[in-house]
């Protein structure tokens, strides 16, 4: 008649930890949630990127994309329809979704940022800082890198960044910003500082060099005896100034990558 007490404790357990996995399930399924669009001449498969520009809906054929609205899916989770809609596909904006990709820019592999390209409405794997869809989940090595397929990718379109550690040298660095559609205010500091850091550098290492250079040749002209060490003032200070800007790429660099 009574139950034993592991019993109680199993039961226990699992009252306390169903409506934990209930709340979990049900936060999945939200996530995955489609809505009913007309796209341009309803063009698209399941599993293209779809951007919306002047007020229209199709798919995307523009790298890095930066109106890149969603993915056409086939069976959604949930989804809303518009009644009204003769002709309509479903997209999703956000959640694990199958998206149709390439290898053009790129093997992609598990944990690569996949932005659009210009195939339209097939996505690749993101080399610059610019708009991306999401991660992958999936790798995908076809023996043919410009064919086409599709993989599980995290979909969470926003704004990511050039990965540092593939970062050569600061012309690279700062060649990448100035193509960034967005930044962060933080980022956006980072390089405002490393740019300042650069041209304060140049204009202290030539002025101090121009001006020590030009006094030189003053003292050379009154005292053409001293002219081997007057020289030497001026290759010091030559190799002086090239430190100096030396130092502040440095630190430029450091700035940006770290």
């Amino acid at each position: 008649m009574y139950m034993t007490l592991p019993r109680i404790k199993i039961f226990a357990s699992f009252a306390i930890f169903l409506p934990l996995l209930l709340v979990i399930k049900s936060y999945a399924l939200e996530t995955n949630t489609a809505y009913s669009l007309q796209l341009e001449e309803n063009k698209g498969n399941p599993g293209d990127i779809v951007t919306y520009k002047d007020g229209l809906y199709s798919l995307s054929a523009e790298k890095y994309d930066t109106q890149m609205f969603g993915v056409i899916v086939e069976s959604p989770t949930t989804s809303f329809e518009d009644t009204n809609l003769s002709d309509y596909k479903l997209v999703s904006s956000f959640g694990e979704l199958v998206v149709n990709v390439s290898n053009r820019d790129g093997e992609i592999k598990e944990g690569d940022y996949i932005t659009s390209s210009d195939i339209p409405g097939v996505g690749v794997r993101a080399n610059e800082s610019g708009q991306v869809l999401g991660i992958a989940l999936e790798s995908y090595s076809p023996a043919n890198n410009q064919d086409i397929g599709q993989i599980l990718v995290f979909v969470d379109i926003k704004t990511s960044f050039i990965d540092k550690k593939i970062s050569k040298n600061l012309l690279e660095i700062l060649k990448t910003s100035l193509t960034s559609p967005f930044m962060t205010p933080i980022e956006a500091l980072r390089y405002l500082l490393a740019i300042l850091t650069v041209f304060a550098s140049f204009v202290i290492g030539f002025s101090s060099f121009g001006r020590i250079t030009g006094t030189s040749v003053e003292a050379l002209g009154r005292n053409p005896m001293a002219g081997t060490s007057i020289r030497r003032v001026v290759i010091f200070n030559f190799v002086l100034t090239v430190i100096i800007m030396a130092v502040g790429l440095a630190i430029a660099y450091f700035v940006l990558v770290l």
